[in-house]
């Protein structure tokens, strides 16, 4: 099927787990009714919105990157399945990339951070998401690629996407951007942002205590607390006053190489509110940009080397009665002609520690660079 989806373009929705796409649903689908792949962000929600509301197609799925032109697809059949049948990954150590190059050096990131921590002794933003970008030639198809990457990362929200301009997304996002559902008190709507990281330990007792020290780590907790204020303000613009809960807060989540902290905010929409004024109420997701939102995406775009394309964006999927979507993070962005880019990056507060900032972006690595991660450093 992962193949079927490539030829004639299409998405496998792939979770690891029941609080994966749709609580947990995998299928694909392939052979798109409707396709664009050059349009707006308003646009694109309105295919997605027609299908949510059940007025035509199975599935809607719309890319809507950080910085380009959105795209869409509308499906008017899919297929599930417990796993979408997949090719066997590559081994551990063996890197995706052949040729890998990183648009910032170690010295000249840890410099960015640097920077950018004076921005904050400025007031110009209080968190900032830095972030930069790898590409080399893809080593191998797309389609082992995404099940290389499904085998080392276990996203919750991973996803091949095949869009008609040629270009294919392999995400294996731990991030859900935000989910609606139709309830009988209302249209619910969650954002599940993800701040705070630790790597996995070598044994279960060292497991045990990086996932104890990300818990207790005041200045993780502090980054983590302004984000979720953040979505909570977001979700507040279209919510019903008083029907915002943050539930659960600062959950530690483990994935195969790092642990996460996570939140859960919710909120009843406004009757009548639109599918497209609830993405642009949250999007892009205050994890991937900071806070303030606006005046943190303006000091990332000074200080970053390129732009992030889809990464930072979202994938936002709608059946009828639901959507569901990712933040676009540990993503690989393959163009026709096999050049692949995978972006990977950290938040930076006040209290952030430079080098501790490069090893960070370097662990969000492991899943596309393997043992060559060491390479970068």
């Amino acid at each position: 099927m992962l193949r079927g989806v490539l030829t004639t373009g299409g998405v496998v929705l792939a979770p690891s787990g029941a609080d994966g796409w749709f609580g947990g649903v995998a299928l694909a689908a392939a052979s798109p009714v409707v396709c664009r792949s050059a349009c707006g962000t308003r646009e694109a929600a309105e295919e997605v919105e027609r299908v949510f509301r059940g007025e035509g197609g199975e599935l809607a799925v719309a890319v809507l990157p950080y910085d380009g032109a959105a795209a869409v697809m509308v499906f008017e059949r899919t297929i599930q399945a417990a796993a979408p049948a997949s090719p066997p990954p590559l081994p551990a150590g063996v890197p995706l990339l052949s040729g890998a190059c990183a648009d910032m050096e170690r010295a000249s990131f840890v410099g960015a951070v640097a920077s950018l921590k004076d921005r904050i002794r400025a007031g110009d933003v209080y968190v900032a998401n830095l972030t930069l970008r790898i590409a080399g030639a893809l080593a191998c198809d797309p389609a082992l690629a995404f099940s290389t990457l499904a085998a080392r990362g276990a996203g919750a929200m991973s996803a091949l996407v095949a869009l008609p301009d040629g270009r294919t997304l392999a995400s294996i996002s731990p991030e859900r951007f935000v989910r609606l559902r139709d309830e009988r008190d209302g249209v619910s709507a969650e954002v599940w942002p993800i701040k705070g990281t630790r790597p996995r330990g070598r044994t279960a007792s060292e497991d045990r205590a990086l996932a104890a020290e990300l818990a207790a780590c005041a200045k993780e907790q502090e980054e983590h607390t302004m984000i979720v204020d953040l979505e909570r303000n977001d979700i507040g613009r279209v919510a019903l006053p008083g029907s915002v809960v943050v539930r659960p807060l600062r959950a530690i989540v483990p994935t195969p190489y790092c642990w996460q902290m996570v939140s859960c905010v919710r909120g009843l929409l406004c009757a009548d509110v639109p599918v497209a004024a609830v993405l642009e109420a949250a999007f892009p997701c205050g994890s991937v940009t900071g806070a303030p939102k606006r005046a943190a995406m303006r000091v990332i775009s000074e200080l970053e080397r390129s732009t992030r394309g889809a990464y930072c964006g979202s994938l936002v999927v709608a059946r009828p009665g639901e959507i569901d979507s990712s933040v676009l993070i540990r993503t690989l962005e393959i163009t026709r002609d096999g050049h692949a880019t995978w972006g990977t990056g950290c938040g930076i507060t006040i209290d952030s520690d430079p080098p501790a900032e490069w090893d960070e972006a370097m662990l969000k690595a492991c899943p596309v660079l393997g043992s060559a991660g060491t390479l970068l450093a």
